[in-house]
């Protein structure tokens, strides 16, 4: 289909009312005119803020994990059978602001050695209080850090930070926590300039967050340099950054709406990578496979896509019901005309990559007799229901399996409407319980059991809790284990929680995303965290 467009039409990337018209020629052969220096990125996003407390658009965090440093960062390593790629894997750190990290009162306390030599653009030292501003900001200043530090490490006052000397700081939690070390490699853990964010506070704006919606003001390997909404991003190499100097020296993050044009601009090398969530399709990741000078890295991750059943609305107030569905799934048939490889089964609530994962709890699978049996037992009519299955516009994967699970749900006894909406929409009605059924997606940037477990089935979780299910069960478990040692016994509650929520049907069982990037054949150096956001510091040419 793209083969038929016009030369002068192809590289028009519209952005809202924004065209961005690119010169064929010239950036069609960008890779031979541009410094070698250059790396050229289309994602389909844009940034909501770069505040770092605060963001939640994925071109936002991509953009905080390449211009500012967090204290500790997940530690990655070499991928077998994939050379270029590094991964992350469980509990494994480095040193970043800070140079290294120790353990007191039995766990309760970390204590941060800060970095030597490391400082601000403004030439100041890096000390502890520059590191404790960071922490005092996020607890403090609107946002979502705030309900972070509380739920995960027990951290709810600025006292709890305590600065020791200017190299220095110690972090007091009320008891150990397992996430302690991953909470502070987060990106929202930024290592701002605290004279620079208060020269643009205010008395209505202490924490200056309309001014770092635009703006950047800390350490890291890029500095920001351009941000034009609805168009492209422009970071540059930091000049006496305490790493060596990138190879990449300018990053140009270009916003492509359309995923035709993606594939396009990847195919004639108009652009190194494509980013972002969805970024690529399955389907269009698949059609570029042995593309000649193209490349795709594709590993397992923690992201989900389930179809969420609102406990609060009925029919699916009602067990017998969602029960009913999840056998009237098609998954079997959703995986290979869906994802072409690039995802698997979710067969749990809880990633296949995080600890305390059990595949063997789940007696799902796709069986319409059962689900037809379910309905009957649930007592609901008359039939058929007429319900609305909500999806994000463009989200091809959603917009295809919409179609399989439509179907099959028709089955069983239901009229359903699949409507679709633009990503704000989606996520705004989502958030005040207006879907009767969706598709929803979820990524943990903590590779924890509890973390996940927490955010999308605590009945406090009013945000994220998108199926707004309540169990006091539950509930007690998520609560008693959160901040509990590894061991057994934590392993054992997430596998008790598993089951509870498999027995209450709380998600429709979906996939399984793989993390699946592509790019020119000669990119190395590709890094892939438990955020899953790229580090583009690591990258280089072959």
């Amino acid at each position: 289909m793209v083969d038929d467009l016009r030369r002068r039409d192809v590289f028009k990337l519209a952005g809202g009312a924004t065209s961005l018209a690119l010169a064929g020629t010239a950036f069609t052969q960008r890779a031979a005119a541009q410094d070698v220096r250059t790396l050229t990125i289309a994602w389909d996003t844009d940034i909501d803020t770069l505040d770092p407390a605060a963001f939640k658009s994925i071109g936002a965090y991509v953009v905080q994990a390449n211009v500012y440093d967090s204290p500790l960062m997940w530690k990655v390593q070499p991928e077998q059978g994939k050379p270029g790629l590094f991964r992350s894997r469980p509990g494994e750190f480095d040193p970043s602001a800070a140079q290294a990290w120790s353990f007191e009162k039995d766990g309760a306390t970390v204590v941060l050695k800060i970095r030597d030599g490391l400082t601000l653009p403004s030439g100041k030292p890096v000390t502890a209080h520059t590191v404790k501003y960071a922490f005092d900001r996020g607890l403090q200043s609107p946002g979502y850090i705030r309900l972070l530090f509380p739920v995960l490490l027990g951290v709810t006052k600025p006292e709890q930070i305590v600065v020791r000397d200017d190299k220095t700081l110690a972090i007091e939690m009320p008891a150990p926590s397992p996430m302690a070390l991953d909470v502070l490699a987060l990106s929202n853990n930024a290592i701002l300039d605290p004279d620079e964010v208060k020269a643009h506070a205010s008395e209505k704006d202490p924490w200056a967050t309309d001014w770092l919606k635009r703006n950047v003001a800390g350490v890291g390997p890029y500095r920001l340099v351009k941000n034009e909404p609805g168009v492209e991003v422009v970071l540059e190499a930091a000049k006496n950054y305490w790493r060596p100097q990138p190879f990449f020296q300018r990053l140009v993050f270009k916003f492509v709406p359309s995923e035709a044009d993606r594939v396009l601009l990847l195919k004639r090398r108009a652009v190194d990578i494509v980013t972002g969530r969805p970024g690529l399709s399955p389907r269009n990741v698949k059609s570029l496979e042995g593309e000649a000078g193209l490349k795709i890295f594709s590993v397992p991750d923690t992201t989900c896509h389930w179809l969420s059943m609102n406990t609060k609305k009925a029919p699916f107030d009602n067990v017998k019901v969602r029960q009913a569905i999840n056998y009237a799934i098609p998954i079997n048939a959703i995986i290979p005309s869906v994802l072409f490889g690039y995802g698997t089964q979710m067969k749990s609530p809880v990633p296949s990559l995080t600890p305390g994962y059990d595949d063997k709890l789940s007696p799902y699978k796709h069986d319409i007799a059962k689900a037809k049996a379910l309905m009957s037992e649930a007592g609901v009519g008359p039939l058929p229901i007429t319900i609305e299955l909500a999806v994000r516009v463009g989200w091809q994967p959603h917009e295809q399996a919409a179609v399989w699970i439509q179907r099959e749900l028709e089955q069983i006894g239901f009229k359903v409407n699949i409507v679709k909406e633009t990503d704000a929409t989606f996520r705004q009605v989502a958030s005040k319980g207006g879907h009767q059924l969706s598709i929803e997606t979820w990524q943990s940037w903590i590779n924890d059991p509890f973390y996940h477990l927490h955010f999308n089935f605590h009945s406090k979780s009013v945000t994220t809790n998108t199926a707004f299910y309540a169990n006091p069960e539950l509930d007690k478990l998520i609560e008693e284990n959160m901040r509990s040692p590894h061991g057994s016994s934590r392993l054992a509650a997430a596998r008790r929680a598993q089951q509870i929520l498999i027995d209450d049907a709380v998600w429709g069982f979906l996939w399984y995303d793989s993390w699946t990037r592509v790019m020119r054949a000669d990119l190395v150096g590709v890094e892939k965290r438990w955020d899953t956001f790229e580090r583009y510091y690591g990258m280089k040419l072959a």
